[in-house]
């Protein structure tokens, strides 16, 4: 049975406005409410994570001027203790590659 080209146009274009449509209202709802551990909250950060298992976890989370030794697993998260002393934030292997990059560019563009 042969399909007439005007209900498939207007199907494939009603498909379209649909997928633009819930394209646009995500992009909204994640502007409206950006997470607020990737949207530079400086008074709670993960200063360690160390995995245990597949779903298990240990985490140091800085709150204020407070650290906190935190289990987190899928049925629970549970406060283990408070440090002490703070740890300091992990300095990633390759924060200077950002660097080398960022001169090596320059040197790039400068002498063009």
């Amino acid at each position: 049975m042969p399909y007439e080209t005007d209900s498939l146009a207007s199907l494939s274009l009603a498909l379209g406005v649909i997928v633009v449509l819930l394209w646009a209202a995500l992009w909204a709802l994640r502007r409206a409410r950006p997470n607020s551990f990737t949207s530079g909250n400086a008074d709670c950060k993960i200063v360690r994570s160390l995995p245990l298992g597949p779903r298990e976890r240990l985490l140091v989370v800085s709150i204020g001027a407070k650290q906190l030794v935190v289990g987190v697993s899928t049925a629970a998260i549970s406060l283990l203790c408070e440090l002490d002393e703070p740890l300091s934030p992990i300095v990633p292997a390759n924060a200077g590659f950002g660097d080398a990059v960022r001169k090596a560019r320059e040197r790039w563009h400068g002498g063009s």
